[in-house]
This record gives C-alpha cells, structure tokens and sequence, in this order.
C-alpha cells in the first residue's frame, strides 16, 4: 500500500489531507512540525510527504534538507503559501524543492501531481 505523511501545523489542513490521500488508496500519517516528521519517516519510510513551509521550530526547508540527507529519493511535495520568500526561492532554484504546490492549493491539482509522479 502507498503511505503518505502529512506534515503540517494545521490541524485542518493535515485532516483535509489525510481524507483526499486515504480516497487515493494511502495510508497515512501525520505530523504536527518538522521534529515530529523526521521521526516519522524514520520509522517508516513513506511513499510521498506532503511538507509545510511554515511550522514552529524546524521549518519545512530545513526539513527537507535532512530529508534529502537521509533519503535523497524520498517524494516531497513541498507546500508554501510563500514562495516569494527569499529561502523558498533559493530552495526552488537549488533544486532543493522538487515538487511545490502553493497555499490556497486545488486538490484536484495536489491529485493530478501525485499521480503525474505514480506515487
């Protein structure tokens, strides 16, 4: 089964989340900041993270960066309401953002993207 892990400070978000990934055949897990996620791609490694930007203590780039450390084939679909910001514009032209889908986000679109990467 695909497994997914949602990471996001907002609880409405991730129970949105979690609601499309599950009518899309995953299992999923979530995360409440960037401590908590590391944990749990650690304990199971998933097939696609959907990652916040913007959460309390570690953010999402510097998430993402021990992410690609660790697993550098892992699927993150970045999500940001600021990608006009100038470290989520370093990350994207880096190529340290490989996938971003930006707030206020089409579900349709979020769906389309993971089946576009068959995840």
């Amino acid at each position: 089964m695909k497994k997914a892990l949602v990471v996001d400070d907002n609880d409405g978000i991730r129970r949105m989340l979690t609601e499309v990934l599950a009518n899309e055949c995953y299992s999923v897990d979530t995360a409440s900041n960037g401590l908590q996620a590391l944990e749990r791609i650690q304990e199971c490694i998933p097939s696609v993270v959907l990652l916040d930007s913007k959460m309390p203590g570690i953010g999402g780039i510097e998430v993402l960066t021990e992410i690609n450390n660790l697993y550098p084939d892992l699927n993150v679909i970045f999500i940001s309401a600021y990608t006009d910001q100038k470290d989520v514009k370093v990350a994207l032209e880096s190529g340290l953002i490989k996938h971003c889908i930006t707030k206020p986000f089409s579900l349709t679109d979020l769906i389309e993207l993971l089946r576009s990467l068959n995840i």
